[in-house]
């Protein structure tokens, strides 16, 4: 009697070797979907277990793939790549156009100008746009990238005001567009050397921010803590048009642990510059969370881009974008 183990043995070698001779034959076509594993069995007369290790054998070979929810298919050839053949059309290609070019009487020097222009244009339509967010503090940098976060096609810079001021010639590194508040924007436009496009923004406090300025009860010590000196003087244009007369105002800015937490022990409400936790240290971050704070009002400012401004400025990285891509379309 037949060993059972032999019999299926055969069975599933005989299957392989039936349904690879059919792909490799041509007589099942690349894309072509092969019948399901308990269609397969019952069309061959063998368990679905063969079945099953036929197809894993077959896409372990390449010939086959499986694809969840979908069936399986006789896989697309693999192509072999002719490494040699390749570099010998590109050779040929490339001294077509070098002898086109000479007939047209240009030197060796100006056709390989010619090239590395291409090629500089080829690169670019196909890299993402480089913004240069520009400003002279670390919280409105962080504000107006948090509103671009989600623009498309970007790369983003950050750059401080001061940075560019001494080192002008950090434009020429390929920059597209320059993004800055509203009045950066004269200052930059004589600095841009080569010339890059200006987008200015305007930021502006939120409402929910507004809102809890206005309800800090009459006669409260209020302090500021800013990342940048230069901050303070935008929050204090804010806070002249919403606290209440006769509160108690003094600025403070972060960087020394100490003097921070001596600076949360002497007021009543404490407002906080937009992102801190991610501008200062995480120490002076841990005093927020903990029982220094726990009889203190905490106002955590949001600033926002302009709609406006975002608008204009979404429109310009499209129509930038657009620019680039266009060698591609000719």
């Amino acid at each position: 009697m037949t060993d059972q183990r032999e019999e299926s043995g055969l069975l599933y070698l005989r299957l392989l070797e039936q349904i690879r001779g059919e792909i490799l034959s041509g007589e099942r076509q690349p894309g072509e979907k092969l019948p399901s594993i308990r269609d397969s069995a019952a069309g061959y007369g063998v368990s679905t277990g063969t079945v099953r290790h036929v197809y894993s054998l077959l896409t372990r070979e390449g010939l086959i793939k499986m694809e969840t929810g979908r069936g399986t298919f006789v896989a697309e050839p693999a192509q072999e790549l002719d490494l040699s053949g390749r570099k010998e059309k590109a050779l040929i290609a490339i001294d077509g156009a070098i002898r086109a070019l000479s007939e047209l009487g240009f030197s060796t020097r100006e056709i390989e100008i010619f090239f590395e222009l291409r090629l500089r244009q080829k690169e670019d339509a196909t890299r993402p746009l480089r913004l240069a967010i520009v400003a002279a503090t670390p919280e409105e940098r962080s504000i107006i990238s948090r509103s671009l976060m989600h623009v498309r096609h970007t790369r983003i810079d950050r750059i401080p005001f001061s940075d560019l001021v001494a080192q002008p010639q950090r434009l020429a590194s390929g920059f597209d567009l320059l993004v800055a508040p509203a009045r950066l924007g004269p200052e930059l436009e004589k600095l841009a050397v080569p010339p890059v496009p200006v987008m200015p923004v305007a930021i502006t406090i939120s409402r929910d921010t507004l809102l809890a300025c206005r309800s800090i009860p009459r006669k409260s010590r209020v302090g500021v803590l800013t990342v940048s000196r230069d901050f303070s003087s935008v929050l204090k244009d804010e806070f002249g048009q919403v606290l209440i007369q006769g509160t108690t105002l003094e600025f403070g800015l972060f960087g020394d642990l100490e003097k921070t937490r001596r600076f949360i022990e002497r007021h009543e409400v404490i407002v906080l510059s937009p992102d801190y936790a991610n501008l200062v240290g995480t120490g002076e971050v841990a005093l927020f969370r903990g029982e220094l704070v726990a009889e203190k009002t905490l106002i955590r400012t949001v600033f926002d881009c302009d709609q406006g401004s975002l608008l204009y400025l979404n429109h310009a990285i499209e129509k930038k974008y657009q620019e680039l891509r266009e060698f591609l379309l000719d």
